[in-house]
């Protein structure tokens, strides 16, 4: 039986602190990687800069076992996102397309806005996604299948750390964790995956319940 999401505002803040790791991505450095890892990163940035839109399922472990699942959407070029968690939770999350994301819990009638580039995800939504500059690529494991990207904080490692895991052939992002200063690890798991989809654009509009009311369900 799965367990009750319990995706609270603390919850989300201590799953953000180590964000603003995956959040300056676009700006990042990479370490010094041998010739054929730094070919595996460039065809990281390739990947993720030929996304268009992205819809999947997803799985999100918490530190303590709790498991929460939902729908995750991208759309690149209105620089928007939304995490769309399954009943019973009452958590969204949608970034609509300028500088915030939104974090709503109906359950306890909150709305909480948080800058997008303190986020994980926030690098997917540059125009440009660049791997090199004020994060670190820390190493890359090659499994044959799959790839592991692990990254720091370039002037602030002991911040935390994030591992990107991508399948190699066709590459294509299938889970990432992100670990924080207390050793504390958040897993996200992806199915599902589908890249290029026509998605509407009502997804990512955002209309706020102190104005037009708090929905009943």
């Amino acid at each position: 039986m799965q367990e009750r999401p319990t995706l609270t505002r603390r919850r989300f803040a201590a799953v953000l602190a180590t964000g603003s790791v995956m959040a300056v991505i676009a700006r990042s450095g990479v370490a010094a990687l041998p010739p054929d890892q730094q070919a595996l990163v460039a065809d990281v940035e390739a990947y993720f800069n030929g996304i268009t839109t992205l819809a999947a399922r997803f799985e999100q472990l918490a530190p303590d076992g709790g498991l929460s699942t939902g729908e995750l959407f991208i759309d690149r070029g209105r620089g928007a996102m939304r995490f769309d968690y399954d009943p019973p939770s009452q958590v969204l999350l949608v970034a609509p397309g300028d500088w915030r994301l939104i974090f709503y819990d109906g359950s306890i009638k909150q709305v909480n806005v948080i800058p997008l580039a303190e986020t994980p995800l926030g690098f997917m939504l540059e125009e440009q996604v660049r791997l090199a500059g004020e994060v670190t690529v820390e190493g890359l494991r090659d499994r044959g299948e799959e790839i592991d990207l692990a990254l720091i904080r370039t002037e602030a490692p002991d911040q935390g750390r994030v591992v990107l895991t991508l399948a190699k052939r066709p590459m294509g992002l299938r889970r990432w964790s992100v670990t924080d200063p207390q050793g504390l690890t958040t897993a996200i798991v992806l199915s599902d995956v589908r890249a290029g989809v026509p998605l509407d654009r009502s997804l990512f509009v955002w209309r706020d319940p102190k104005m037009f009311g708090w929905p009943t369900d």
